[in-house]
């Protein structure tokens, strides 16, 4: 397979020829420049037999360096939501995500729930059922779940539809401590910080499913920070898929702290410091109306104060907390402080509006103004509808918009930084701490320059080198390597139009 001539054009030159083909028989997917090939970089590389390069990587297509290093795949994708796109590339196991500036972010807060949808034709328990009685829980395991795959918009249930047509339970909300958990999240920390999210991608995030279901599956997926566990991001039921992110050097978040002596709509927002306004930052996937959604989220916690933390002192899982609920703090903080970047420490303030970004939301037939509640969305822009997700706290409201983000993030999929000193060392490949380079002999560095030669300049660096020279390194580690996937078992098909943030469009 050879190069395909459209990575050589600019983007403009290929915008004003759509659409573009090679030739007749290999149109080209703007889609996907790779044509669906992780390693599409050595698609016209075959070493043959007679070249002395087979002895280091083989005959073919090669898949390491010279140096027996492993090539890893390379994707690329992007997301979109009101025609404002997030874009994804993978390379050498590091995952950027470059998007826009200041994007609007809302605050919302786990109370330590999972709602669970019944499964199609299920029975369903009886609107009066113990949910920890211990005779249901045959039925909570097969009944119901919280994510409904294969169900796609229609395993999702209002507030409204809680009961069937006769009496059964469309859903139900189980402590994370339920006997139906297995004890996994018996030993979780409280969760009493909020996270500030937005909406990233399209249901299914069709033009990103492939390099996010790689990025999902590698070592570094899936972990959470001390932050993110405080604020349920472990919570496999609620958040399907987390992958932590830092920001790069220049980018920063911003509080709306507001201008001195003016009314609340007038704005101004100040860079936090990170340093004193611990935060820590996700993309995750988690179902929204039972599809699967790319969110951007954020969690804050004071050194200086314990604005951000709350826990309901009522309910299933407060109850569940026993010991653990002593000196937690149970009233919310309705405007937390920030500490900011100029040295100073404010109060965010919340807009009335969806976002500063959608400035004519009656063009999807209605909305724009901030929900003013958390919860479930169910019938938003109807004003009964929440800022979330039906597992979230109603009285830790949005503050929509107090807080912007710069979306441009890198994420290291290995888990590991660069930073350290045995990452990379050329002796991975090789296995152990010896490496012989073989190299051609001779006398080298003889200075031949007219000026060093007539003022007898002699090169302190001047050697004779070996045929062969061993180097022995310090350690000797694997190469960077990856967690192979198997194909998407259900491709997200495209075209898909652009859609607004958290748009339910049942089709």
């Amino acid at each position: 397979m050879r190069k395909r001539a459209s990575q050589l054009l600019p983007v403009a030159a290929i915008l004003s020829i759509l659409p573009l083909t090679v030739n007749a028989a290999e149109p080209i997917d703007l889609r996907d420049l790779t044509n669906g090939d992780p390693y599409f970089y050595t698609s016209d590389q075959i070493v043959k037999e007679d070249d002395g390069q087979k002895d280091l990587v083989g005959v073919g297509r090669p898949s390491t360096t010279h140096s027996k290093i492993p090539h890893l795949p390379f994707y690329v994708g992007y997301v979109n939501t009101n025609y404002t796109y997030r874009f994804f590339t993978i390379a050498e196991q590091v995952l950027s995500m470059i998007g826009e500036g200041k994007h609007g972010l809302w605050r919302v807060q786990e109370s330590g729930m999972i709602r669970e949808y019944r499964k199609k034709d299920a029975a369903g328990l009886p609107a009066n059922s113990d949910i920890m009685d211990a005779k249901k829980l045959a039925s909570l395991e097969s009944e119901y779940s919280s994510f409904l795959p294969d169900e796609s918009w229609s395993g999702y249930k209002y507030p409204d539809q809680k009961f069937t047509a006769d009496g059964r339970l469309n859903y139900i909300d189980l402590p994370i401590t339920h006997p139906k958990y297995k004890a996994r999240y018996a030993a979780h920390d409280p969760i009493d910080l909020p996270n500030f999210f937005c909406t990233m991608s399209e249901a299914d995030y069709p033009y990103a499913a492939e390099a996010l279901h790689f990025a999902f599956a590698q070592p570094g997926a899936n972990q959470v920070g001390p932050l993110g566990k405080r604020a349920g991001l472990d919570i496999r039921e609620n958040y399907t898929n987390v992958l932590r992110l830092q920001h790069f050097p220049d980018a920063r978040t911003w509080a709306n702290v507001g201008q001195e002596g003016m009314d609340a709509l007038h704005v101004n927002w100040k860079a936090i410091d990170t340093g004193k306004t611990k935060a820590e930052y996700y993309l995750v996937e988690r179902p929204f109306f039972n599809k699967p959604y790319l969110f951007l989220l954020a969690v804050f916690d004071n050194d200086n104060n314990d604005d951000f933390r709350y826990v309901r002192p009522d309910g299933p899982y407060f109850q569940s907390l026993g010991t653990k609920a002593k000196g937690l703090k149970t009233e919310v903080t309705a405007a937390p402080r920030f500490n900011l970047e100029d040295g100073h420490i404010a109060r965010a303030i919340g807009l009335p509006v969806y976002g500063v970004h959608h400035p004519n939301r009656a063009a999807y037939g209605g909305g724009g103004a901030c929900p003013m509640k958390g919860g479930d969305w169910g019938r938003y822009p109807d004003t009964s509808g929440g800022s979330g997700w039906a597992t979230q706290y109603e009285e830790v409201t949005p503050m929509c918009d107090a807080v912007l983000l710069d979306v441009k993030f890198y994420s290291n999929l290995d888990g590991r930084d660069w930073s350290e000193p045995t990452k990379y060392l050329a002796n991975a490949g090789a296995g152990s701490k010896s490496v012989v380079y073989k190299v051609t002999p001779g006398e080298y560095g003889v200075f031949s320059d007219p000026y060093n030669v007539a003022h007898q300049h002699v090169n302190q660096d001047a050697t004779k080198i070996p045929s062969e020279i061993t180097l022995v390194y310090p350690v000797s580690e694997k190469p960077v390597g990856y967690t192979p996937v198997p194909p998407l078992l259900h491709k997200p098909s495209g075209p898909v139009e652009s859609t607004s943030c958290r748009q339910a469009n049942f089709k």
